[in-house]
């Protein structure tokens, strides 16, 4: 069974707008008195805008803004199609990788907080997973890991392009580095230093994508799936299948060419209730 690969858009189907990220920063951005034109809003990625946040707040309170963020969220809960899905991949032992911060995901099975390997930090919990008990193999257990950070670690909330810089050069250092992944590749062996994280899971299983847009803010990921794409060419055998699920819309057709020459298929369906109410969930 594939991977599932979560983005917000799980936490926006059938919710209110307070949901978007776009419009907790915008809260955010009301509170510090800064207002954007819609002309300005266009120009500047939500990426960007963080970090324009971030440079009006005091030099020594830096991480005011990710904790801000998380209290918003504070209140957000599963609903029934959390529990589908996250109970699809429970019985059939599938990994999740989400970019989500919050918890609805863990919190519709119950599933408890569990911390693995030597490389944990606050700003970087990659080990760090929740499910139903200790996990041994990253690819083949039911696991739900949290690429750009949690609420329980508020440091670790990646927002700003900045934010995502610092995930870039850490997991590149894992990639490259004389034991890194290429290395390992290149030696026919894949213990590498991401072997404990999520990374194991992005780039060694096959993934379902749903719920995330794959826009512009996600350099982080759109850099990790070239580097998936470029291992895959060093060693062919290595190489998973990939979906990325979406409604039909010509506002997303751009996004096709780039998702298909990573060797990602792109399949769509007419609605969001055919994503995230679909029957396969309950086999």
């Amino acid at each position: 069974m594939p991977a599932l690969l979560i983005g917000n858009g799980i936490n926006r189907y059938n919710s209110s707008a307070s949901s978007s990220w776009n419009e907790l920063l915008a809260v955010l951005a009301e509170k510090q008195g800064l207002t954007l034109t819609e002309n300005d809003a266009s120009e500047m990625s939500n990426t960007e805008f963080f970090d324009i946040l971030d440079l009006a707040c005091p030099k020594d309170d830096q991480s005011k803004l990710q904790e801000e963020f998380c209290n918003l969220m504070a209140k957000w809960s599963p609903a029934d199609h959390h529990t589908k899905i996250v109970g699809w991949a429970q019985r059939h032992r599938s990994p999740i990788i989400t970019v989500n911060f919050d918890e609805n995901l863990s919190q519709a099975v119950e599933a408890r907080f569990f911390r693995r390997g030597e490389s944990f930090t606050h700003y970087y919990p990659w080990s760090c997973y929740f499910s139903d008990r200790e996990i041994g193999n990253p690819r083949s257990s039911f696991a739900i890991w949290h690429a750009h950070g949690m609420m329980r670690y508020k440091t670790s909330i990646r927002l700003g392009l900045t934010h995502y810089m610092g995930s870039v050069q850490r997991a590149r250092s894992w990639v490259y580095n004389r034991k890194g992944l290429r290395y390992s590749a290149k030696i026919s062996e894949n213990a590498w230093p991401g072997s404990d994280t999520w990374l194991e899971v992005l780039f060694f299983c096959p993934l379902v994508l749903i719920g995330f847009g794959f826009g512009k803010d996600e350099n982080f990921l759109r850099w990790l799936f070239l580097e998936r794409a470029r291992l895959h060419k060093l060693r062919p055998d290595w190489t998973t299948k990939t979906w990325f699920v979406d409604v039909n819309s010509t506002d997303r057709q751009h996004r096709r060419l780039f998702l298909e020459k990573l060797g990602i298929e792109v399949v769509t369906v007419p609605q969001y209730i055919d994503i995230y109410e679909n029957p396969a969930w309950q086999r």
